[in-house]
């Protein structure tokens, strides 16, 4: 064990647990689907501080690819909440799918560093979306909040998004495509965007930062459930919002320090060296109106507009922060 992780290990569990739940006390399990990234930090932190246990929940996590892969586990009652980002939640609300929002996962950043990033090759003279036309951008998925963002920096750079041809190539995998000339740029996610920049910083720069270039501190993603769940067992869900933002308080309290850094690696096999250099995004505990409407707005530029129920619809009592 290094020195880092010693001291990590001492802060964390030097920390106050929460009140432990009554003797005799039958805890609710509910499962919950995340995906290996920062932005669920606060969901693990509550977990490892006994802020789940105090509020009478046992919290069974399952991992999956991305967000949008727990959505459908979630309409056939696999999970009881799913961490996932905003586009794949609204386009399953847009095909009439009753999901809710129960509490804020992640944001951007106002400011650099931030969570997205548009990396390519160097030399190869692309700084703009106009520079992009005919060419290959990579993104995890297509109709993803990545993609989404990624496109708004295409057109609002000058370019047209139509004549970008989109690639998926896993983020694991699109340093290396990027470096190999099989793209001719990504729009990277962290930690991965800096894990590009480490392993191949002599061939690779960053160009854009595509959140904060379109619509700084813009939401990325949330915890769902089922309105039908909600309405039935809408106190569980108050219990779950209690925890987790608990969860959110310490995390907000401890950005890039030992404990937090230990925390995530954890759960994300990132080493600690590495996310000493990772942007971590903004933590929410609300869901906004207003945020939600933003995504529509911006999904009907890029072909995925509809019919969308009013976005205050769509939040449950808990997402107020």
């Amino acid at each position: 064990m290094t020195q880092i992780t010693r001291r990590a290990g001492l802060a964390l569990t030097a920390l106050p647990l929460a009140a432990p739940p009554l003797v005799g006390q039958t805890l609710t399990r509910l499962r919950v689907s995340v995906i290996p990234v920062t932005d669920v930090a606060p969901l693990h932190a509550a977990m490892r501080l006994g802020h789940f246990a105090a509020e009478g929940l046992e919290i069974d996590t399952s991992t999956t690819a991305g967000g949008a892969t727990g959505l459908p586990g979630l309409v056939a009652g696999q999970f009881r909440v799913v961490f996932s980002n905003t586009v794949s939640i609204l386009l399953g609300i847009r095909e009439g799918l009753d999901f809710r929002f129960v509490a804020g996962a992640a944001a951007g950043n106002p400011a650099p560093p931030d969570i997205f990033a548009i990396l390519t090759r160097k030399g190869s003279n692309i700084r703009s979306g106009r520079d992009l036309e005919g060419k290959r951008i990579a993104s995890n998925t297509r109709n993803n909040i990545v993609w989404l963002r990624g496109m708004a920096w295409v057109e609002k750079t000058g370019g047209d998004w139509r004549k970008v041809t989109t690639v998926e190539v896993p983020f694991p995998q699109m340093a290396d495509a990027l470096a190999a000339g099989q793209i001719d740029a990504g729009i990277f996610s962290e930690p991965f965007a800096s894990g590009a920049l480490v392993s191949h910083g002599e061939r690779l720069e960053r160009v854009a930062w595509p959140i904060i270039e379109t619509a700084p501190g813009a939401t990325v993603a949330q915890y769902v459930t089922m309105k039908d769940d909600l309405e039935r067992n809408g106190e569980v869900f108050e219990r779950f919002a209690r925890g987790l933002f608990k969860g959110v308080d310490w995390v907000n309290e401890r950005r890039h320090d030992p404990a937090l850094l230990d925390l995530i690696t954890a759960f994300s096999r990132v080493p600690v060296e590495r996310l000493r250099q990772t942007a971590l995004p903004t933590y929410p505990k609300a869901v906004t109106p207003a945020e939600v409407q933003e995504v529509i707005t911006t999904m009907a530029r890029f072909g995925m507009g509809g019919r969308f129920p009013a976005p205050a619809s769509l939040i449950f009592r808990t997402a107020n922060g």
